[in-house]
């Protein structure tokens, strides 16, 4: 049995169906400037910044804004999410566990619940005397053409909290490390390369999934996003990622002009990165494979499922929005991994694979609101996902 153990953000997402962010009331909240507090399609701000920049509470200022209180809330983060998906898809192939923080709060126990519904062998948070972190997401599933988007409002509370020493030596045993999303946990995200080395040194695959950096942002803009205390964490790393936005800006690529996802994938490989995976959303995917565990690949595009496009062009009603796309893609990633190692134990990885899973499940998790998937018996979301792998590999022409 595969052993995956990872860290990083969980939260609770509060969910705001049907925004409309062409509407007055965003319009005045929208950014107008890189990292002043304001909202941003696609991107997250932080509570105390996005009230400054308001000039109202936020409880106002969100009101305001949607005019009604969350349609649902639901168990979400970068890096519980695509565990949730992993342990769902893998089932008794694999003993997943999260290690995480929480408040002492109802929105604490609201993940501790939700948490109790994921098939995972154990759960560890943490507990911490400050608020639980939350995020407050606004769905337009009209935006892009009607591929849809949202954006973030995150309060980080007891996640502020959350040090490399919460993380015992347990975290590190496992087969494949998972870290998502460490730059919503501050003290985690700066001591990354150690814990990274930490992980590789017990012989485990180490995944890092990005998010948007705004404390970065915030900190230093318009520069480039440092992995690690010293930007060093890539030579620990298996398999990298992270959406255009996040893989230019700490790749450093955004800031020459004119480079491309292609560049960054470069500067990551070159800086020691066993493997790189970007997203951009419905534009498809970019990857590559250099030294370490996976087969050697060159760059490669691949589109999205359009079997999943076309289902839900033809049942508008099926659509639930894109919060934990990305989440869920990276869950797929590290399913791919797992089921990998389970059938070939030594061989080389296929990277191609990991991102057919990936893509599946990304796309899958536009059918509900919210990224993560209740099952209501077991196997369940495998059985409806394969067909759109399926009809995924059949689009690439693989089968």
């Amino acid at each position: 049995m595969i052993t995956i153990h990872g860290t990083g953000c969980c939260l609770m997402d509060y969910l705001y169906a049907a925004c409309d962010f062409s509407s007055e009331y965003f319009k005045k909240a929208m950014s107008k400037k890189e990292a002043d507090g304001g909202l941003s399609p696609g991107k997250l701000v932080f509570a105390e910044d996005f009230e400054r920049f308001m000039g109202k509470p936020y409880n106002a200022a969100l009101a305001e804004i949607t005019g009604k209180p969350p349609d649902s809330h639901n168990l979400g983060g970068p890096s519980v999410v695509s565990l949730a998906h992993a342990a769902q898809i893998l089932g008794d192939k694999a003993a997943v566990r999260y290690f995480g923080v929480r408040g002492n709060d109802k929105p604490a126990d609201f993940v501790e619940s939700a948490l109790k519904k994921i098939p995972f062998n154990e759960y560890r948070l943490v507990r911490k005397d400050y608020p639980s972190p939350r995020t407050d997401v606004l769905s337009d599933p009209n935006y892009d053409n009607g591929h849809g988007e949202r954006t973030f409002i995150n309060l980080m509370g007891a996640a502020n909290y959350f040090y490399p020493d919460d993380l015992d030596n347990d975290f590190f045993n496992a087969d494949i490390v998972a870290f998502g999303a460490t730059a919503l946990l501050p003290q985690i995200h700066k001591n990354l390369t150690g814990l990274l080395k930490q992980a590789k040194e017990t012989g485990a695959v180490t995944v890092a999934n990005l998010v948007y950096d705004f404390q970065s942002d915030i900190n230093s803009p318009g520069k480039k996003w440092n992995l690690g205390g010293k930007d060093d964490a890539y030579q620990y790393i298996d398999i990298l990622i992270a959406d255009k936005d996040e893989a230019l800006k700490t790749s450093g690529c955004a800031d020459s002009g004119g480079y491309s996802v292609r560049h960054a994938i470069q500067w990551f490989m070159s800086h020691g990165t066993g493997a790189v995976i970007v997203t951009d959303g419905s534009r498809g995917i970019s990857l590559a494979a250099g030294k370490g565990i996976f087969s050697p690949l060159e760059f490669l595009s691949m589109p999205v499922c359009t079997e999943i496009d076309r289902e839900l062009a033809a049942h508008p009603q099926r659509r639930g929005d894109t919060t934990g796309c990305g989440d869920n893609f990276a869950g797929g990633v590290i399913a791919g991994i797992a089921e990998q190692l389970c059938a070939a134990p030594g061989e080389a990885l296929d990277l191609r694979e990991c991102a057919i899973q990936g893509t599946a499940a990304g796309g899958f998790a536009c059918f509900t609101i919210g990224g993560t998937y209740y099952e209501e018996s077991p196997g369940e979301k495998r059985n409806k996902l394969e067909p759109y792998i399926e009809a995924y590999r059949r689009q690439l022409g693989k089968r």
